[in-house]
């Protein structure tokens, strides 16, 4: 095996950009009047923290503890699976779903009544219907935040109603949206602006709480809550000119709530722009004989901005002696070895000149058997006829 590292260096590295860590936040000042304790914004695509202020101070979460509530719900799949409702679930305190007991009701529909009216009742009764009890389901929501790389989360009910110790950070939040937001199915329903519920003794609308989804332009959601002691809390995402960003502003007051997440997504749109560190079918390099490429499968881009690190991207090669088109030869690694952000791998454009495919031979020992096997053949004939010949003499 032939193997050779190569450390790439674009034109971009050009410009003297020294790497830092990727979770670090934007050297370049942030947005004025951001009232909120702690925020943080992010890229959806890489997770880059593109700017960010107390991210990891632990705050009550208020209603966006629902976003994990949900991304559990959506993660074990079977949304049109049917719930019967439990008592326990009937007449929680806080915003409501108005769920009746025994009344029939799909995951689905239910995470409707949890996400666009942000339904306590329809909390406790997902956490029932995925676990079979709320602790049972509150363990679950730790153990996949700890799963998500979130180190200051701890969660104790899945509706975000105050209690002592439940508390999350800006940061933290941003991990379980961008986990969330990969589902298509919490996408689809955390950005409907109504949904026609199947309420007891009739249907009645479901308004999605999140006036953003209205009046900002390229809104996708995610959640927004308030409790007295959390005050108020928004986790916002939208999408413009292919970027999706997501915006966490936690403990911000009522005049602020709708304008934090706006004043942090116009700042991230207008500060960065997108390059892309490799494309898909780029060209990395020459095989060591023949007219084969090591071309990447895929690509991988990052945003830029002033005072903005870039990740390292290293490219390893492991030619084979005899390789085919489209045989794995090496990867690309975007960012840190240890934990990278990605590993593309690259794949020969042709097959090795004069050899086969890595396991099988060269042509003309191919066609040297081949015709071994015919004369091998042709000869075992010969001696079964000559056999015969003889017995034949024999018996006249």
């Amino acid at each position: 095996m032939r193997r050779r590292t190569l450390r790439l260096f674009g034109a971009v590295l050009l410009m003297l950009i020294v790497q830092a860590p990727f979770a670090a936040a934007a050297a370049a000042a942030g947005p004025s009047g951001v009232a909120a304790s702690g925020y943080e914004l992010i890229d959806f695509q890489t997770g880059q923290v593109l700017l960010a202020h107390n991210p990891n101070l632990r705050l009550a979460p208020a209603s966006t503890t629902k976003i994990m509530t949900a991304l559990l719900t959506v993660m074990q799949g079977h949304l049109g699976r049917v719930v019967r409702v439990s008592r326990q679930a009937y007449g929680v305190e806080g915003s409501s779903a108005y769920l009746v007991p025994n009344q029939r009701l799909t995951l689905r529909e239910l995470l409707y009544g949890l996400l666009l009216v942000s339904g306590n009742d329809a909390a406790v009764e997902l956490a029932i219907a995925d676990r079979g009890s709320v602790p049972a389901f509150v363990a679950e929501m730790n153990r996949e935040a700890r799963a998500l790389g979130a180190t200051h989360t701890t969660f104790l009910n899945p509706d975000g109603l105050y209690l002592p110790g439940h508390l999350t950070t800006a940061h933290d939040l941003a991990l379980f949206t961008r986990a969330a937001l990969t589902y298509p199915d919490f996408r689809t329903i955390d950005s409907s602006k109504s949904y026609y519920f199947p309420g007891v003794p009739k249907p009645y609308t479901l308004v999605n709480q999140n006036i953003l989804l209205w009046n900002y332009p390229g809104a996708i959601g995610v959640k927004i809550g308030y409790t007295i002691q959390a005050q108020q809390s928004i986790v916002a995402a939208a999408t413009r000119n292919g970027v999706t960003l997501i915006a966490v502003a936690l403990h911000t007051n009522y005049t602020h709530m709708w304008q934090d997440p706006q004043t942090l997504l116009n700042w991230g749109f207008a500060q960065f722009h997108t390059l892309h560190l490799v494309s898909a079918g780029e060209d990395f390099a020459k095989a060591p004989r023949g007219d084969g490429r090591a071309v990447a499968t895929g690509g991988f881009s990052w945003l830029l901005g002033q005072g903005q690190a870039l990740p390292g991207v290293r490219v390893n090669y492991d030619w084979p002696e005899a390789w085919r088109a489209g045989q794995p030869v090496g990867e690309v690694v975007v960012g840190p070895q240890a934990k990278p952000l990605a590993v593309i791998p690259l794949v020969a454009s042709a097959a090795s000149p004069h050899k086969a495919a890595a396991g099988g031979m060269l042509p003309w020992a191919e066609g040297g058997l081949a015709a071994a096997a015919g004369l091998g053949i042709w000869q075992l004939h010969r001696r079964t006829r000559h056999r015969r010949y003889r017995l034949r003499i024999r018996r006249r």
